[in-house]
């Protein structure tokens, strides 16, 4: 059995239900859908929208206890082994990565957690899979409420129903629909930059049509020759030419027995500055800048775009994954999952250096900690900590202990 086919093993309808469209509160059908029109054709959106997946890939999602009095990483659940390696197929940075493009393109999400029950009736968690529907999927209800999901897959075509609890949904733009995620008003928004899209390729297709009406014929030559003079049309002709491959002026060589006749071309094209406010606007859309696509951000630039996007999205994606992952019971007990930032990743050299000067000078990382930040290799006998300034152990000034 394959694996798609050990999955979709699951995803059957209950037997013996009747199951019907499922309404929300505002009383019309809940509807997955994705833009129409795709905005990601656009080179500075699939750039803008793989810029910021890229980032959100070197998160570390962890399952963790809070306690009355701690904080601790819970390591040894199945939970804590599918958020460090997804599934047999995806390193954890391809698949956060993934979803994350996923929900940008069609502002939902769809993960399917594989699970086996144990001696103890419980679920073991063995792998996550990203769910590339044909369609969008449908939420359905039997006649009890319970929720289900339906999608359609093509190669092989199949339709899976899957209770709605089981599948990780994580949305974006959440509007007049509990169930999902985009609506009226953010197609709405991406219809306006698709007409700012549309403005700003139209400026640059100008542009090259005039470049190559500048490389036309500029004139008309007009022989002043009787049909007999076939001697002179020729070698009037002949010398045109001859100019033309030598990439001489757009006209020949003219003589007494030629007139020429000036074509008057206007090219219009769309100004600098109009072109860079639309580019502009598009770049206010997408919430990058030019210089930030290159790389070039500040430390003020990186801090305001982890917290306009990235942030915001760890958190929706670790909460969507708790609805699944944990219980009633597991949730009132602390069980939790955070996705962390790499705040590492995201200071510069300068900064890693000072970051690892103070944690060094007060004993709060080991060497190997900080070679890791400074992004060179451990070595032996690096998993020791310096003592601090603060000498909080007792110990001899100057001494080491151990990590």
């Amino acid at each position: 059995m394959g694996w798609l086919d050990k999955i979709f093993s699951k995803g059957k309808r209950p037997k013996n239900a009747n199951l019907s469209m499922n309404v929300t509160m505002n009383g019309y059908q809940p509807n997955f859908t994705a833009f129409g029109t795709n905005i990601l054709l656009s080179d500075i959106v699939y750039s803008a929208t793989a810029m910021k997946a890229r980032y959100f890939g070197i998160l570390k999602p962890e399952h963790i206890r809070e306690t009355d009095n701690e904080t601790i990483k819970v390591k040894d659940s199945s939970v804590s082994r599918l958020l460090k390696r997804p599934n047999d197929f995806q390193s954890l940075y391809d698949f956060l990565t993934q979803a994350f493009f996923m929900r940008e393109k069609n502002d939902n999400c769809f993960i399917y957690p594989d699970y086996r029950i144990d001696d103890n009736k419980q679920k073991i968690y063995t792998g996550m899979y990203i769910l590339l529907p044909a369609d969008s999927p449908i939420i359905m209800q039997d006649e009890s409420g319970e929720l289900y999901i339906r999608f359609l897959f093509l190669n092989p075509d199949r339709e899976v129903v899957f209770p709605y609890k089981d599948i990780i949904h994580w949305k974006k733009n959440i509007e007049d629909d509990q169930f999902s995620g985009g609506g009226r008003f953010a197609t709405r928004a991406n219809t306006d930059l698709l007409n700012s899209l549309q403005a700003y390729r139209t400026g640059q297709e100008a542009v090259a049509e005039a470049s190559k009406l500048g490389c036309m014929i500029d004139g008309i030559l007009k022989v002043n020759a009787y049909s007999s003079d076939n001697d002179k049309v020729k070698k009037i002709r002949d010398d045109f030419i001859e100019d033309l491959r030598k990439n001489k002026a757009g006209i020949g060589v003219l003589d007494n027995g030629v007139d020429y006749e000036n074509i008057q071309r206007s090219l219009k094209v769309m100004d600098s500055a109009t072109l860079k406010e639309i580019k502009e606007g598009v770049m206010l859309h997408v919430g990058v800048t030019i210089d930030m696509l290159s790389g070039k951000m500040s430390k003020e630039e990186r801090e305001t775009f982890y917290e306009n996007w990235i942030r915001p999205s760890a958190i929706s994606l670790a909460q969507a994954m708790e609805r699944v992952f944990f219980s009633q019971w597991q949730v009132s007990h602390g069980d939790r999952i955070v996705i962390y930032p790499t705040d590492v990743e995201l200071m510069t050299s300068e900064e890693r250096f000072k970051y690892c000067d103070m944690l060094l000078k007060a004993g709060a990382i080991t060497i190997n900690e900080a070679r890791h930040i400074g992004g060179l290799p451990p070595v032996e006998d690096g998993n020791q900590r310096p003592r601090g300034y603060n000498n909080l152990d007792g110990g001899k000034q100057g001494g080491t202990t151990n990590g």
